[in-house]
């Protein structure tokens, strides 16, 4: 208990799933959470569980694509004090179909949520970070952003070029110690996503979100430079720490 008290963290796509898991382990951890998602009712239950609980955790309905609802979200978490310690851009949305099958306002849906919402999330909290000369930005790809799959013909190149995002981020911020990292799960796990794509072989051996969600703490918590640009399995990082983490 205790790793980021005092930090101000951000988690998009927090009303279910990994997201929803985040961002209750980062304010059991001690951070002030703003959590971001476009479904009301998932953040009016992520509210509740956060109540609890007695955590900290603010709940903003946005659209993470939409540059106005960027901005309004941007005024509501620097409104008070200028800071944001953590972005974790976690929302994402998948079709799994062949090509001729995606339709372009499909194709558009995904990347704007999955490549556009960092982007957008990333250009409007870094000059805080900036001004501060500290921040972390976690990304979570998935090996979708270093692989190809048969039908994903949105979700893989959304997933790559957030990896690109990444690593780009990571050289032109190190002046300013942001650090930028990408994350993939490492294991399989159960969320809204995964019950719609996942086959019966990897239901059988998936795990809990909470399982995985204390990477992200530590990686929060961590003022290491050197895991700026780096892709890690952040289940890994959950049980074995940053230090004893290989970057994949």
């Amino acid at each position: 208990m205790g790793l980021l008290d005092g930090k101000v963290a951000l988690v998009t796509g927090a009303g279910a799933g990994l997201g929803r898991a985040v961002a209750l382990c980062l304010a059991a951890e001690g951070a002030r959470v703003f959590a971001v998602s476009i479904v009301r009712a998932e953040l009016d239950e992520l509210a509740a569980l956060a109540a609890e609980s007695s955590l900290t955790v603010a709940t903003i309905e946005a659209d993470v694509g939409d540059e106005a609802d960027t901005s309004r979200v941007a005024g509501i978490v620097l409104g008070e004090d200028d800071r944001l310690d953590l972005l974790v851009n976690n929302a994402g949305v998948i079709a799994v179909k062949p090509i001729e099958e995606t339709e372009p306002a499909e194709w558009d849906r995904i990347l704007r949520t999955n490549l556009r919402g960092p982007y957008l999330y990333c250009r409007a909290f870094v000059p805080a970070m900036k001004r501060r000369r500290e921040g972390t930005i976690i990304n979570v790809t998935s090996m979708s952003g270093v692989k190809g799959f048969v039908g994903e013909a949105a979700y893989c190149p959304s997933k790559f070029g957030l990896e690109g995002l990444t690593q780009t981020l990571a050289l032109e911020l190190e002046p300013w110690h942001i650090r930028v990292c990408s994350v993939h799960p490492g294991v399989a796990m159960r969320t809204p996503m995964s019950m719609l794509t996942y086959d019966e072989e990897a239901k059988r051996g998936w795990v809990d979100p909470a399982a995985i969600a204390p990477g992200f703490a530590r990686l929060a918590a961590t003022a290491d430079q050197s895991i700026s640009g780096r892709r890690f399995d952040v289940w890994q990082v959950a049980h074995e720490g940053v230090a004893g983490a290989n970057a994949s």
